[in-house]
Order: structure tokens, then C-alpha cells, then sequence
């Protein structure tokens, strides 16, 4: 097998047919599968499984008894795969025509361990932009660090050998907000070659009834997830060697996402306070992290304009300026 599909499923039936269509209808001479898990779906979506399959045998359905976080939905497609190769697909998203010969070759023509591909964003008036990070292709030389903040974002732009994804930390991990995160530090880190491939391949779809913005919703489980991404990347560090470069980027990653949620929740709440202490605390176990950013840290929990200028001089301005205009010049 060239190339192993890995989708999880759960309660997509409007976009469920659009993404399999897409993966089948594709030119490519070589062998490829496709591994969708249900994650115990309350509509139809098992069903539109099931019927495609009587036409399509390259379909592998796997079907979870009780509904689970998506890190442990992927990491059971992965570990059913048998592809030379692995991709993740969302099942609301959907693979451009021509993309899985062009990755493919691309694959065979770098031996890469890890080719990333561009992707278009697209919504549902039909509005789209292609997600650029990266201008040149070929790749990636000197420190990973340089990479890491484009590379950590998402798995569905990563096309990855299959011996690079066995016995990952990331199959142990119970967490759904985070885990493209967790997946792709482990492999940029265990990566030996990495190749910039800047062609849209993927067309991902802003679903606001998907999985992710269903976890935004659920403050706690944000928290406890953080949580758990934070404690598990401290962990990933301390298996694998990486330079100071790169252990900054990714505890700079995990400050910018706190202050996120500073920004983006009213944390002067007395309850929504507390979650903060154990996720600041589990911060403290990152590599690099001084005292002087664990002060300014809670500084930013303590006073909310500490934090939007924390934001503003250290991460984004923009989006530091975009949440000021939204709280205090809005509504006036």
C-alpha cells in the first residue's frame, strides 16, 4: 500500500459523501486506503459509511462503541493504516483533483520523511483564501525552530512516511483541543528531512458545527486539554533532543495560546480564575521557562491590559488591537 487516508468521523453527515468523492475520484496510479473511525456518530454518518463501501473496498470503516477525544480517534486510523505513506483528512474537508498523485511523486522524488503541502481555507458562502506560509520550495535546512510555528498548526498539510508515526508519545494522549499540536511537535522532532512543498492540495472547510469549534464552547475541557498539551510537550522534550532555538519556540507557542484564553474569556470570574492556577503551574515544567515569563505570566492573569500588551509586543499585534477594539471600543 503507497498511501494511507486516516479520517475520524463524527456526525459530519452534510459533508461526509463531498470528502470520500473527493479521495476516490482521484488519478493515481498506485495503491491507496482510506481509514475512517466513526467516533460513535448520532446521525447518519455510520450509514453513509457503510453504503459507499459496497461500491468502494478501498473504505476501511472502524467503529468506536463510545464517543472519544480525537486524539485517540486518529491515533486508531493511524495504527489500522498500511500505507507507505500517512495523511489525516477531516471528514468535512476535502483533497483537490490531482493532489494525491502530485504528493505522492513529490514523496518518491524527496524520499522526505515529511513533505507539507499548502491548503485553501474555505467557508460556507463558498469563500476562499490559500494558506501560504511558506513562499519557496525545498528543504529544510539548519534549525527546526525556524519552521516550527507554520509546522505545529495542522496534520492535515503534512503527507508523512509511516515509520516515522510508530510508537509516537502521541497515541497515549487523551486530548482533543491540541492534538494536531501534540502530533506534529513529535514528528518534527523525530523528522530527519522535512521538504516545503507550496501547492494547495487540501481544501479545508470552516464547519461551525465541527469538532474543534464544538470544544470551543466547552471552556473546561479547553482547560483540561491545555493542560494536558502543555504536560505532554515537556514530556516529548525530554525524549527527544532539540535545540534551544526550537524548546523556545515551542514554549513561546504555549504562552501565546494562554494569553488566547486570557483574552478571550472573562477571567476575572472567580471559578474560570482557578482553572488558570493548574495550567500556569503545569507551564512552569517547560524547558526555558525563567522566572522572569513565569512573573509576567501571572502579571497577565492578574491584570487584563498586562496581558493584551503582552500580546501586542510579544506575539501579534493585530489580533492584540482586533480583541481592544472588540471590549472597550465596540460598544461604546
Amino acid at each position: 500500500m503507497d498511501i494511507s487516508i486516516c479520517i475520524p468521523v463524527y456526525n459530519v453527515e452534510p459533508y461526509l459523501k463531498r470528502c470520500l468523492d473527493s479521495l476516490f475520484s482521484q488519478d493515481f496510479s498506485g495503491d491507496f486506503e482510506v481509514i475512517c473511525v466513526d467516533d460513535a456518530s448520532t446521525d447518519n454518518s455510520l450509514s453513509i459509511l457503510k453504503n459507499y463501501q459496497l461500491k468502494e473496498p478501498r473504505l476501511k470503516i472502524l467503529e468506536l462503541a463510545e464517543k472519544k477525544k480525537i486524539s485517540i480517534v486518529r491515533s486508531a486510523a493511524i495504527r489500522a493504516a498500511s500505507g507507505c505513506y500517512i495523511m489525516q483528512v477531516d471528514s468535512d474537508d476535502w483533497l483537490l483533483h490531482g493532489a494525491l498523485n502530485s504528493l505522492y511523486q513529490k514523496c518518491i522524488e524527496t524520499n522526505a520523511d515529511i513533505v507539507v503541502y499548502d491548503y485553501v481555507i474555505e467557508d460556507d458562502s463558498r469563500k476562499s483564501i490559500v494558506h501560504k506560509p511558506f513562499e519557496k520550495e525545498g528543504f529544510v535546512n539548519g534549525d527546526k525552530g525556524c519552521i516550527q510555528r507554520i509546522f505545529s498548526g495542522a496534520s492535515i498539510c503534512k503527507i508523512v512516511k509511516r515509520n516515522l508515526i510508530t510508537n509516537l508519545f502521541f497515541y497515549s494522549f487523551d486530548i482533543s483541543w491540541g492534538d494536531d499540536f501534540l502530533y506534529n511537535t513529535e514528528i518534527l522532532l523525530k523528522a530527519e528531512t522535512i521538504y516545503l512543498f507550496p501547492i494547495a492540495s487540501y481544501v479545508y472547510c470552516i464547519n461551525p458545527n465541527s469538532i474543534t469549534f464544538s470544544i470551543m464552547k466547552n471552556e473546561k475541557e479547553m482547560f483540561e486539554d491545555r493542560i494536558t498539551s502543555v504536560e505532554a510537550t515537556a514530556l516529548i522534550l525530554s525524549k527527544f533532543s532539540a535545540s534551544d532555538k526550537l524548546k523556545l519556540s515551542l514554549l513561546n507557542y504555549h504562552i501565546y495560546k494562554l494569553l488566547l484564553l486570557l483574552l478571550r474569556i472573562n477571567y476575572k470570574d472567580g471559578e474560570r480564575n482557578k482553572r488558570f492556577k493548574p495550567l500556569i503551574n503545569s507551564m512552569k515544567k517547560l524547558p526555558l521557562m525563567s522566572e522572569y515569563r513565569y512573573r509576567k505570566i501571572n502579571l497577565s492573569v492578574k491584570y487584563p491590559f498586562y496581558a493584551l500588551a503582552y500580546m501586542v509586543l510579544c506575539f501579534d499585534w493585530k489580533l492584540g488591537i482586533g480583541f481592544f477594539y472588540k471590549k472597550h471600543l465596540k460598544n461604546e
